[in-house]
């Protein structure tokens, strides 16, 4: 790809040949999906979003976090509400670092992102140990505060690196009247995509404690 692409249209390119996994194989999906992640207006208790597919609602996954609490532990669960990866921010970070763990406990440390932003940009990378094969992926997410989009690389975008999913945040009449989040993540066929929402999850966490 030579020069760095920052650009929201550039096209994903699909990995079913070498899946990218960082949790399970089962969510490396054999085609393309457009997700929607959709933050509840009031959420005292229970889920904070709810991801489905954006064009059929199809339930993939619910997040929950506690209600009011500072660094809140957020824990990713499937349709059928078995947890599948939790997160959680120390209460005070120098280092801006989101640790991911598998399932509901802090037993099995998964990977961490490490995230970086200014008033404009945000930046977002991990390296990712793959469950299926033992080989490592270093994930970049690359975004703009002003554009409301990001795109994910698979390595360093300057270097090569190759568009896998896509983030936008349109605006909606929920968002301008409440604060409410709604992003739209497609996400390129073999690429983990509890992995693509945790990263979105954590780029929204990393925003409003910003």
């Amino acid at each position: 790809m030579g020069a760095e692409q920052s650009n929201y249209d550039v096209p994903l390119v699909p990995q079913t040949q070498n899946p990218v996994c960082g949790v399970e194989a089962r969510f490396c999906l054999p085609t393309s999906v457009q997700l929607k992640l959709k933050e509840k207006v009031f959420s005292f208790s229970g889920d904070d979003f709810k991801i489905a597919d954006a064009n059929d609602g199809t339930l993939y996954f619910r997040c929950a976090g506690k209600a009011f609490s500072l660094k809140e532990k957020k824990t990713l669960r499937d349709a059928n509400g078995e947890p599948v990866l939790n997160m959680k921010e120390p209460l005070i970070s120098l280092s801006d670092k989101y640790t991911i763990y598998a399932g509901g406990n802090s037993d099995k440390q998964l990977f961490q992102f490490k995230t970086e932003r200014n008033y404009v940009k945000a930046k977002l990378t991990a390296y990712i140990k793959n469950p299926i094969n033992n080989s490592h992926h270093f994930v970049v997410l690359k975004g703009n505060w002003r554009d409301k989009k990001a795109v994910v690389y698979l390595g360093e975008p300057k270097q090569d690196g190759i568009p896998i999913a896509k983030i936008s945040r349109p605006y909606t009449g929920k968002s301008i009247l409440f604060g409410v989040d709604e992003y739209v993540v497609e996400i390129a066929a073999g690429v983990d995509i509890s992995l693509i929402v945790m990263m979105c999850i954590a780029l929204d966490e990393h925003q409003r404690d910003k």
